[in-house]
């Protein structure tokens, strides 16, 4: 089976920018070192080589890395008792921590940065299949304007009372705080294919493109403040993500791995807790682009590959 690799770049470059129903452009921006994975899927598959690469067949495999991410402006829903308003065209940015060593190799604090782990198994020399989870963040920036439709109670928030209609309305801490900055956390199950692009002459050590698709439950904990009401919620199952992804995939000594990837997708979010009262709701949908860099180990000696 033949793969065009620079189809599936081209559409996963078309995710990450894809206009938002406004007709704005996606205000993601791809770290420059992603771009090589895009330009990678634009080459050719690399014809069969006369050395003989690292064994993935029927191996298991475990990574840790980290991971920056970019969205696209959304319009969220606001819902409950005595309101129910649209914020549109939010935008929003993650929330990296600065990089230290205590921050990223401290085992007590490696649950704090943007976060990737993931299990899996080679089901053969091309293709895996892995659970994990993606922590992204996200937190809506402060102080921007955004345009207000819909109707607030004036005994549900003094002040900014409004009737069916719309306003502007600046967004700061005590007009609205809001941010999955304990996760926007992504549980996918992610189904990689798997193309050799060098192998060293002993067979130690190999090069692979990679090209994979995912889907999964988003299950964030989302810190809200509205109406001077709120609070850092419970994890909860809010929506799904679904997307694609590039990257490249290097195997040391047979056994040690790095992997570069850039992920693409969507997000659909329509139950988010807000104020801790169980009527209060948001929801929004938006387009991501995740980079993310790990290091990983192989599981077990696996199956010869078949000779081409």
């Amino acid at each position: 089976m033949k793969y065009d690799l620079g189809a599936l770049a081209a559409r996963i470059g078309n995710m990450a920018f894809r206009r938002t129903g406004t007709g704005r452009r996606c205000t993601a921006c791809l770290a420059p070192w992603a771009w090589l994975l895009l330009v990678a899927g634009l080459l050719p598959a690399a014809p069969a080589l006369a050395q003989q690469a690292p064994r993935l067949a029927h191996r298991a495999f475990i990574y840790w890395g980290y991971n920056r991410a970019q969205y696209t402006a959304s319009d969220i829903r606001f819902t409950g008792s005595g309101y129910d308003f649209t914020l549109h065209d939010v935008r929003a940015s993650d929330k990296p921590e600065g990089f230290s060593v205590n921050n990223y190799f401290n085992p007590r604090n490696i649950w704090i940065p943007q976060y990737n782990y993931r299990a899996g198994w080679f089901l053969d020399q091309h293709w895996s299949l892995s659970l994990g989870l993606d922590h992204m963040k996200y937190v809506v920036d402060r102080g921007q304007r955004v345009l207000r439709t819909g109707y607030i109670n004036a005994g549900r928030w003094p002040g900014q009372a409004a009737d069916n209609g719309e306003g502007e309305l600046q967004l700061e801490p005590e007009v609205l705080s809001y941010e999955h900055t304990d996760g926007l956390n992504l549980l996918s199950v992610d189904a990689d294919h798997y193309s050799l692009l060098w192998a060293s002459g002993t067979g130690r050590h190999g090069c692979w493109f990679t090209q994979g698709l995912f889907a999964g439950a988003m299950i964030p904990r989302t810190d809200v403040r509205l109406f001077g009401e709120g609070l850092n919620n419970k994890f909860h199952l809010a929506g799904y993500g679904v997307g694609a992804q590039l990257g490249l995939f290097a195997v040391l000594h047979e056994r040690v791995f790095a992997r570069a990837a850039v992920r693409a997708g969507f997000v659909d979010l329509p139950g988010v807790l807000t104020t801790g009262k169980s009527e209060d709701r948001a929801s929004q949908h938006f387009w991501f682009v995740e980079e993310n860099v790990v290091l990983g180990v192989l599981i077990g000696r696996g199956k010869e590959p078949a000779t081409p």
